[in-house]
């Protein structure tokens, strides 16, 4: 009996925790350990070159020169760059809402871009054309080419115009945006996709490019004319322009501007 006393004492006077031991609530010490891991996860980004690394901005970002291979290809859509005709209140608040009532439509109309994985970047969407196999640069020449397809395919919808090319960075999933504390979300897991497809959109684009965005919108033939709004009016899909026998030629900068704010007008 005395030797039972004698330990339950001892276990008694024992801390129970390394908290304790340091005169710390359990409870609040777990509450710093969990801050402090979910910390780790703030601001991450990942690359969609080399290989793929994850980690903060200062230690994952490449300039062009050291990139030797390819991994996928990033849209940025702010939902804050649109019109607001276009994108309701409630959609600037949810990203999900801006996918489904907006974007969704738009990737459904190509093989290429329906592939693609979609995720809530805390702020707007990250829709991810990732490869089925990295794409490896033998030369200076394939990655000034791949540079090249990069923007091209940026550019099929009213994206970022801020957003970079091959150097472009997504946020990991579960990560989280330290802009709003919102966590990182796959809104659509997507598909992987051969390069040789994006090669051929590519191709696509620059043979045909007003026809091949429009296309991404919907009609050959649009009335009224989304551009002027006149009555009786038609927008014509041409492979170069777009035609409208109210307001005449048509080019993509103007398809876009039916979706967009206006751009800020840079000074001097």
């Amino acid at each position: 009996m005395k030797v039972e006393r004698s330990a339950q004492r001892a276990r008694a006077s024992r801390p129970k925790t390394r908290e304790r031991a340091a005169g710390k609530s359990p409870k609040v010490a777990g509450k710093k350990r969990k801050a402090a891991r979910g910390a780790d996860d703030v601001d991450l980004r990942e690359q969609l070159v080399n290989g793929g690394a994850v980690g903060p901005i200062t230690e994952v970002s490449l300039p062009v020169d050291m990139i030797t291979s390819l991994r996928g290809i990033l849209l940025d859509l702010d939902p804050h760059l649109y019109r607001k005709e276009y994108v309701s209140r409630k959609a600037l608040a949810r990203p999900k809402l801006f996918y489904e009532e907006l974007v969704e439509p738009w990737l459904s109309r190509h093989p290429v871009v329906r592939k693609a994985e979609v995720r809530d970047s805390g702020r707007g969407l990250h829709v991810l054309i990732l490869f089925d196999r990295t794409v490896e640069f033998a030369t200076q020449g394939e990655r000034q080419l791949w540079a090249g397809v990069v923007k091209v395919v940026q550019r099929l919808l009213p994206t970022d115009s801020g957003c970079p090319g091959i150097t472009a960075l997504t946020r990991p999933v579960g990560s989280v945006n330290s802009k709003n504390g919102k966590k990182v979300r796959r809104l659509k897991k997507g598909r992987p996709v051969d390069p040789r497809e994006v090669l051929a959109l590519y191709e696509q684009a620059r043979a045909a490019p007003f026809r091949t965005v429009a296309s991404l919108f919907g009609a050959e033939r649009v009335s009224p004319c989304p551009v002027c709004k006149a009555e009786g009016s038609a927008l014509v899909v041409l492979d170069h322009t777009g035609k409208c026998y109210r307001c005449g030629k048509v080019r993509i900068g103007q398809l876009f501007d039916v979706f967009l704010k206006p751009r800020a007008k840079k000074e001097g």
